[in-house]
């Protein structure tokens, strides 16, 4: 396991990753019932790639982990945490999650470092000095040291979803949320974010990933969870569920988005 930033000191330290358990959620828009019963457990340093079509939940469920959304029933625990407790501290429970987004919500008038400093100074109270040293480190392991002067309009769009991965580091979290984070990339620069996201997985992060890249999600991913239509229809060991599924829901949803010459669906 690699060192990273510790959350107290900035100085290297080791990785102590959250679990994840989501019991019975239910969350509604009006009469539009977008997760009906979900149940799923994330044991902590274990990579689980949630997949599926538009619309089947997985950004709402992903939202609901971090209180973004608020679910109408059931419980979730995170680190510690019952963050479906009325009387959670949201701001404590949100400083072990870190969530990075399709789109990159960077600061447009600050450079890199700034950008993975200002929760820093507000929100853990640390120097200036401090927060400085933690966000080159966390630039320097997404592999963008060297631009950590530059202005979000000075790098390209792989390069700011990097800083905003770096950025959310930069808090030390215990487990990272990403919510289809290449889906608004060039494909020229999806690899670099993916490259960053497969050594978090070495280090022991703790992910959860709203993804389509399938490629991904079996190199990495020790579990996978279709999910259709706001339920768990089928999950497993990444392999098995992408290679041979045994629901012929997941079966279509593959035939559609994996090359049949490359991948074979087994029946």
């Amino acid at each position: 396991m690699n060192d990273v930033v510790n959350s107290s000191s900035g100085s290297t330290g080791t990785i102590h990753a959250a679990g994840v358990s989501i019991k019975d959620l239910r969350k509604s828009y009006g009469s539009n019932e977008v997760l009906k019963g979900i149940s799923l457990d994330v044991a902590p340093g274990e990579v689980v790639c949630l997949i599926g079509p538009s619309g089947s939940g997985k950004s709402t469920l992903l939202r609901c982990v971090n209180l973004l959304e608020q679910p109408n029933e059931g419980a979730i625990h995170v680190g510690g945490f019952e963050a479906t407790d009325p009387d959670v501290d949201i701001d404590k429970m949100r400083r072990k999650v870190g969530m990075v987004f399709q789109q990159f919500n960077l600061f447009p008038h600050l450079n890199a470092t700034a950008n993975c400093t200002i929760a820093q100074t507000k929100v853990l109270k640390r120097s200036q000095e401090e927060a400085d040293k933690v966000a080159r480190h966390n630039l320097e392991r997404v592999g963008l040291g060297h631009l950590a002067d530059r202005f979000p309009d000075q790098l390209s769009g792989g390069q700011q979803q990097r800083v905003a991965i770096a950025r959310a580091l930069s808090m030390n979290p215990e487990l990272m949320l990403f919510d289809e984070p290449t889906s608004a990339l060039d494909p020229e620069t999806v690899g670099d974010v993916l490259s960053v996201m497969r050594n978090l997985a070495k280090e022991g992060m703790t992910m959860l990933v709203v993804t389509h890249e399938m490629g991904f999600a079996r190199e990495v991913a020790d579990r996978v969870v279709f999910m259709d239509g706001g339920v768990v229809v089928e999950e497993g060991v990444a392999e098995q569920v992408i290679s041979a599924p045994t629901q012929a829901r997941t079966k279509e949803f593959l035939r559609r988005v994996l090359d049949p010459t490359h991948i074979e669906i087994q029946e």
